[in-house]
């Protein structure tokens, strides 16, 4: 039974993680990214919010909690951030036409704060999510969600208040920009609790009935505007958006059989998260699909589809190497 509960939270995962690539590819139609963005990535802190439930009798103590997310979330957004810099400075010294210096100080600036560069904004989001649940845990439940109700209530109007969806458009001093790189950072892991307090109670779903919910959650995820927690865009019908196909998807993945290739996809969705962007598996995949295309007519959905399965299939090397070999820079042992 354990064993079969990991395995639709990994499904769930591997769905995610694979929407997630979909919606990083370029030029993808708006309805498409709605529909994506209202849910691939609360389905990551949704996922998270059913582990915690299904470990509420372990014994831990938040601060034990928090000493594993620490080893299990910064670990590894400490690891590629690094690797990433390393790159871009490279790149900076090289050719600074490309990546002027002033741009790559800013990186650094962004990965210190914990604001993240690229995709990897979403693990000190994660892990402030987590942290601020587990403190919360104490409670009684009702003064428990009272509790992230008002927290994400808070979050939602200061950063409506500040402007701050519109932060990477401003002017700042030093001191400007690390106040609201750390400012904007504390903000997403409040805004995502609820996606988490969704998890706690998802976890107890039936199986199949409910993935009937993805219907409107899809047709109000297409009239609302693109959610985007990394920028702050961030509306308060995301929070049901995210419920309803998040609540689909959960149901779905219960009924389903065990599919292996979205087991292996949600067991490593934090490697591939992390790379299939920041070190351009995405980009390069993308131009040989574009090569495909000449010589095979595609639509732009069946394209789109293309480069999504073909990046999952180049990050097997790249997996397999930071399983094999440097476990321990994701918060994991080597196997």
């Amino acid at each position: 039974m354990q064993q079969k509960r990991l395995d639709y939270l990994d499904m769930a995962k591997g769905i995610g993680i694979f929407l997630v690539i979909l919606g990083h590819i370029e030029y993808i139609q708006e309805d498409t990214l709605k529909w994506l963005s209202s849910f691939h990535m609360p389905l990551f802190f949704v996922v998270g919010g059913i582990l915690v439930y299904l470990r509420r009798d372990t014994g831990r103590t938040a601060f034990e909690t928090i000493g594993s997310r620490i080893r299990g979330v910064l670990t590894p957004y400490l690891s590629f951030s690094l690797m990433l810099l390393v790159m871009n400075t490279i790149t900076s010294i090289r050719n600074p036409e490309t990546l002027s210096g002033t741009a790559l100080a800013r990186q650094y600036l962004d990965t210190f704060t914990g604001y993240g560069v690229h995709i990897l904004w979403f693990l000190p989001a994660y892990f402030i999510a987590g942290a601020v649940f587990a403190l919360l845990q104490g409670m009684r439940e009702w003064k428990r969600n009272l509790a992230i109700i008002l927290l994400a209530l808070g979050a939602y109007g200061l950063s409506a208040g500040l402007g701050l969806d519109q932060y990477v458009t401003w002017e700042c001093s030093l001191g400007g920009y690390i106040g609201y790189d750390l400012l904007i950072t504390m903000l997403r892991g409040l805004l995502a609790l609820p996606f988490l307090l969704m998890g706690w109670y998802l976890a107890k779903i039936p199986k199949g009935w409910f993935t009937i919910l993805l219907i409107p959650g899809s047709l109000l995820a297409l009239r609302s505007p693109v959610f985007d927690l990394h920028y702050l865009y961030v509306h308060p019908v995301h929070y049901l958006n995210a419920f309803l196909c998040c609540a689909g998807i959960i149901s779905l993945v219960k009924a389903l059989p065990v599919n292996r290739v979205l087991c292996w996809l949600g067991r490593n969705s934090l490697v591939i998260m992390c790379t299939h962007a920041t070190f351009l598996v995405i980009y390069y995949v993308s131009l040989g699909m574009f090569f495909i295309k000449k010589w095979i007519p595609m639509s732009q959905p069946v394209f789109n589809l293309g480069v999504a399965i073909l990046v999952c299939a180049a990050e097997v090397p790249v997996v397999w190497i930071f399983n094999r070999r440097f476990g321990r820079l994701i918060g994991r042992s080597s196997k």
